[in-house]
């Protein structure tokens, strides 16, 4: 019996052995296979004549697919293998094929036979000069046999999640995705079969090699669906973690504003819609009995056309607002809508036209209204907050644009942020989240992991605007935390610090800004464990924040648990591929692995806008790892025009180059500008050589936090 595979590489068989003369020929393998897939209709000779010689003459072409048939017949010892006269066929009495098996199990539905005889992409790797017909007949079939394949799997996958068998679904997805591997519908139902199965790590593991593949092969985002199976499954670790493993289904009194879409021309109006999101968030968080999701994890949404159910499902919550802002001169138009997440119907809707001058009022309208819509006791019961709010609607506007620059985190978006707080502080003197806003701008653009702005020139602006703002409203919890801030990073205060961020947690429980800054504060005093029970419970608070997930991320890095800190700062990467702080922390951990030659290469794929002196001080810091001397110094001289950002490494990389003067020198110079690098130089495994040399670490010391190693 002969056996012809040509769902792989192809090949002719007699008796279980390769076949030898014609049958192991390219233009006999190519004739078998037309035939095969012809299957009982065969094929005409004119047309085998157009597959095979495409330019030869009509008679002479014909000559040859005699000749070819002939030789054929005889080296196989099969005279009856070709029945029929003007069309041709396989005799399935003499060949057996893989496609016709794969054909016939297709036909009885026979899935797992269909599976089991496709062996590979037909005639994979195989080609014939001057057939361009024939190679075009190849990838459509090629194309064709591979997709009934893939339906086969999906099949598969579907029946075994009906049977609820769980195991049998997630290896048949797999299979799925092992065949097509940029299909990103296919891996967010692998990431979901594994996830069912108990491991999320792999399902998130799945999602990291999707954006790998599509940003080292296709050059190309990962797909949406992916980037929010993965935040999800984030979500979903975090809570279990958080509650004991406890599922809790979603109420309707837990709710999430979603950002507000600009319709007015440009993105001049983007501040004001974002802005008005984030104060209808605010506004919400206040009403009793109400669970309001964090701004960070509404705001993950943005731009991003999920239905109400997933968002749901991904951020906990049973009610979503939805609404849209368009700005014509002075006048504001408002629509807003009351979504369930159960099935995604609209519960209420409404639309307000007002001017800007009556923006105040139209915020406590929209947030009474949406709380009257919502199934909770004592309806109506919202009262808006006393002094950390303003009533004049241009210092308000002010404020807006203010927070929609800060929110970018980069150093422009705090300058700009500083200019429209301190107008807004101006015209409004008694404005005390204006305050804070300036607080935190001040605090972040003087930390070196965000801003470059000189410690010294930011810091005592931030303590100043925080302390202005306690004075304004002592209950306000944000400006007792950048106080804090302000204490750890610049004064080296560590017991005020503490203080100051307890008192925000007094004030504000659950405000995750203050539950992380207080995970980062007992990092630093070596509490380890409470500090990643701070970092998981601001995460709880605003799952989808990346300053939460870093928060944890840098908890777990320096805490030694390098696993867990690459698992989660991998899956941050692939929802923000080049955050530079979040490349960069995957880079540490890299390097801290034993794989510094991996971090480097993340480093480099980042744009050049994000490469600055942080980026250039972490990669010569990794180079000497790699035994890259004369790289890692040039490396130095590009960064150290400015020693703020990323010192401690330069210090680190000039000692593991035997220039402990320069290393000296650079601690000093960090020292005397009072960065808040340097309070966590007793932390990173990366800076060890600082603290173990008696030279470097008598500086460190003068800093006031613990040195052991972690």
């Amino acid at each position: 019996m002969l056996y012809l595979r040509a769902l792989g590489t192809p090949s002719l068989e007699v008796g279980g052995s390769p076949a030898r003369g014609a049958g192991g020929q390219r233009k006999p393998l190519a004739l078998l296979s037309l035939l095969a897939v012809a299957g009982e209709r065969g094929l005409s000779r004119d047309r085998l004549v157009s597959y095979l010689w495409p330019e030869g003459a009509a008679d002479r072409a014909g000559h040859r697919l005699t000749q070819l048939l002939y030789s054929i017949r005889r080296d196989l010892r099969a005279d009856a293998l070709f029945p029929g006269t003007t069309d041709l066929r396989l005799n399935p009495e003499l060949l057996d094929s893989d496609i016709a098996r794969f054909a016939g199990a297709l036909a009885h539905g026979d899935y797992v036979a269909a599976v089991a005889v496709y062996g590979g992409p037909f005639l994979d790797g195989f080609f014939l000069d001057d057939a361009p017909e024939f190679e075009r007949w190849v990838e459509v079939e090629r194309t064709r046999l591979a997709r009934r394949q893939a339906e086969s799997l999906e099949a598969l996958a579907l029946a075994a999640e009906r049977a609820g068998d769980a195991s049998a679904a997630a290896e048949w997805w797999r299979r799925r995705v092992d065949s097509e591997p940029s299909n990103g519908r296919v891996v967010v139902r692998c990431m979901d079969a594994l996830a069912a199965l108990g491991e999320g790590a792999e399902a998130l593991r799945l999602g990291r090699a999707h954006e790998l593949l599509m940003r080292e092969e296709f050059e190309a985002p990962a797909d949406p669906e992916v980037i929010a199976a993965v935040q999800r499954l984030r979500v979903e670790r975090t809570t279990a973690e958080t509650s004991g493993g406890i599922a809790h289904s979603a109420p309707d009194t837990a709710i999430a504003v979603l950002p507000f879409l600009n319709l007015t021309p440009g993105r001049e109006g983007e501040y004001f819609s974002d802005g008005v999101t984030e104060e209808l968030i605010n506004a919400l968080a206040r009403v009793p009995g109400l669970q309001v999701a964090a701004a960070s994890s509404s705001f993950a949404f943005k731009d991003k056309p999920l239905d109400a159910r997933t968002i749901g499902a991904q951020l906990g919550v049973g009610s979503l607002v939805e609404g849209s802002v368009r700005m014509v001169g002075r006048r504001i138009r408002l629509t807003v809508q009351l979504v369930s997440t159960a099935d995604g119907y609209q519960r209420w809707s409404d639309a307000y036209e007002r001017t800007i001058d009556d923006v105040l009022a139209l915020q406590e309208e929209l947030a009474r209204a949406v709380v009257t819509a919502l199934p909770l006791p004592g309806r109506g019961a919202f009262s808006p907050a006393a002094g950390a709010t303003t009533r004049d609607p241009e210092a308000y506007t002010l404020y807006l644009r203010g927070r929609y620059a800060t929110l970018k985190r980069t150093d422009e978006g705090f300058g700009l942020g500083i200019e429209y707080f301190e107008q807004a502080t101006e015209r409004d003197p008694s404005y005390a989240l204006a305050h804070a806003a300036l607080a935190e701008c001040w605090l972040l653009g003087g930390f070196s992991e965000y801003g470059l702005v000189p410690p010294l020139t930011a810091m005592p602006k931030a303590r100043a605007a925080a302390l202005q703002a306690q004075r304004l409203d002592p209950t306000l919890a944000e400006p007792h935390l950048w106080l804090g801030a302000v204490r750890l990073l610049f004064d080296w205060d560590l017991a005020g610090a503490e203080a100051a961020m307890r008192r925000a947690l007094e004030l504000a429980p659950k405000l995750a800004y203050a539950q992380a800054w207080y995970a980062i504060y007992l990092a630093v005093v070596r509490r380890f464990d409470d500090a990643l029970h701070y970092a998981r419970a601001a995460q709880a608070v605003e799952p989808l924040s990346l300053t939460m997930q870093l928060a944890s991320a840098r908890i777990l890095y320096w805490s030694g648990r390098l696993n867990e800190a690459l698992e989660l700062l991998e899956a941050m990467r692939l929802a923000e591929p080049s955050h530079p702080v979040v490349v960069a922390w995957l880079a540490r951990a890299l390097a801290l692995s034993g794989r510094p030659a991996e971090g480097a290469a993340v480093l480099n794929e980042l744009p050049e806008r994000a490469r600055g002196r942080y980026v250039l001080s972490l990669e010569a810091r990794l180079r000497v790892m790699l035994g890259e001397g004369a790289r890692a110094r040039a490396l130095c001289e590009a960064a150290e025009a400015d020693l703020g950002p990323g010192g401690t490494y330069l210090a680190a990389t000039r000692l593991a180059l035997d220039e402990t003067e320069r290393a000296v020198a650079v601690l000093e110079q960090l020292l005397s500008e009072r960065s808040g690098l340097m309070v966590f130089s007793g932390l990173d495994s990366l800076l060890a050589g600082l603290r173990q040399d008696p030279r470097t670490a008598s500086v460190l010391r003068r800093v006031g936090v613990p040195l052991e190693d972690p």
